[in-house]
């Protein structure tokens, strides 16, 4: 009877999120009123639910069941995260939304919170997934006598080479704007490292490539789908990439996807520090144990 209840759970967990991400995606390119105008949130949550029910399918286990009501933390560690982007894309200037009719200055921070909100789980719930299938093929693969790279002046270095890239995107956001995921990471993972929290800098150092790997390449696809969703919506955002705007697939230009894995980078190390600091949880732990 256990067993039945568990199937039953994770078969409608994912039956759930996909009849939500086709209403919802249904209604984002419909142009229809306010079904399209907040539509964003729904589907999101149902790509949450979606992963997280394929992983029960598949595994018997997910990162919500992990995580259980801390899931939900997620979602608030992925409001900030994602307005520090606005702040620095006001210097950069690579994209820009575009609403169906002006709002309030109000209405557009809550709803938009409301959608940053989502950054976070979908990338951790894909990352969860993506290890789990990932885990056979690759759990020989290491890369041995890495610890050089945690000597303590490298890792100064990276975060005073974080620091100069900040610099120079305010100096010359035209040609340093791809800094713009790689400067974050170049700070976070040292302070995570250095203050003895859950690190992607210590798994490398210590060998261990998958959780790495795993982060990087669901955020890839799940980047996919941000931008195949984005497409035909509205509200929707569009991209202003210099000397990188061609050969656009969806409103993305091919290049800007490069970026998506190391966002994803960002998004851990982020998300780590925030757990652990204030509520002295380990993501690492939950996305690699059983």
């Amino acid at each position: 009877m256990g067993i039945f209840h568990v199937r039953a759970w994770s078969l409608g967990l994912f039956i759930g999120g996909v009849l939500l991400i086709a209403t919802s995606w249904g209604a984002a390119w419909s142009r229809i009123g306010l079904f399209t105008e907040y539509s964003f949130f729904p589907l999101w949550i149902g790509f949450i639910i979606t992963i997280n029910g394929i992983s029960e399918i598949l595994y018997t286990t997910s990162l919500m069941r992990k995580m259980r009501f801390a899931f939900l933390i997620l979602f608030i560690a992925s409001i900030p995260l994602w307005w520090f982007f606005e702040g620095i894309n006001r210097i950069v200037h690579n994209w820009e939304y575009i609403l169906p009719h002006p709002v309030s200055g109000l209405h557009y921070f809550l709803q938009a919170s409301a959608d940053f909100s989502t950054v976070v789980p979908a990338v951790l719930s894909a990352a969860f997934l993506t290890y789990r299938i990932m885990e056979r093929q690759l759990r020989w693969w290491s890369i041995h006598y890495c610890k050089w790279i945690v000597r303590q002046g490298y890792v100064g270095g990276s975060v005073a080479i974080g620091v100069a890239s900040f610099v120079g995107l305010w100096l010359f956001p035209n040609e340093t704007f791809p800094l713009v995921w790689i400067a974050p990471v170049l700070i976070l993972e040292p302070i995570a490292y250095i203050s003895n929290l859950p690190s992607l800098l210590r798994e490398v150092a210590e060998g261990r490539l998958l959780l790495t790997i795993s982060v990087m390449m669901a955020t890839l696809c799940t980047g996919m789908l941000w931008e195949l969703w984005n497409f035909y919506s509205l509200p929707k955002w569009i991209y202003h990439i210099p000397y990188a705007g061609f050969y656009r697939i969806f409103e993305m230009p091919a290049l800007g996807y490069l970026g998506y894995p190391f966002f994803g980078l960002i998004v851990f190390s982020w998300t780590s520090i925030f757990l652990a600091t204030l509520f002295r949880l380990d993501i690492a732990l939950m996305i690699e144990r059983r």
